[in-house]
């Protein structure tokens, strides 16, 4: 008998081999359900996936372009430097630039740093200044703590 996948000759009635059989089943019967196109609801703009509005109709929606320290201030009372750093954090995980610290080349654990530190910035500027990829470096947590103590120059 041939399995019903590879055509590969086995003892076994339809498969030779518990992937073989998934493979089959999987493609014959996906789970997953192709995602039907949706429309905002408030403005009727064609949107994807889980959502219900658009960007431009979310009221949680952040434009990082536009806004300035001093916005992120007023919004974020508490810790809103760690909102830039995250921010941050994003910015470089999605550029092509080395997921490792650019002095020693550490690659199981990276941060990434700000070299002009955000407390230098005025309030007027925007985060997307602060965080522009030329102000943003991967270092390894060793090296992180001796730039932030002035002891690493890059």
């Amino acid at each position: 008998m041939n399995c019903k996948h590879c055509d590969r000759i086995t003892t076994n009635p339809a498969f030779c081999s518990l992937s073989c059989a998934a493979s089959f089943n999987n493609r014959k019967f996906p789970k997953k359900k192709t995602a039907k196109a949706k429309s905002c609801k408030h403005c009727r703009i064609q949107i994807f996936g889980r959502r219900t509005t658009c960007d431009d109709c979310n009221p949680s929606y952040v434009d990082w372009t536009r806004l300035t320290l001093s916005e992120l201030k007023a919004r974020a009372k508490y810790q809103h430097s760690a909102r830039v750093r995250q921010v941050a954090r994003h910015i470089y995980r999605q550029s092509n630039r080395p997921k490792c610290c650019v002095v020693c080349k550490y690659d199981k654990h990276y941060e990434v740093c700000h070299i002009k530190p955000i407390q230098e910035f005025s309030d007027l500027t925007p985060i997307a200044i602060i965080n522009d990829l030329n102000n943003l470096v991967a270092l390894c947590p060793n090296h992180h703590w001796e730039f932030d103590h002035g002891l690493l120059t890059l």
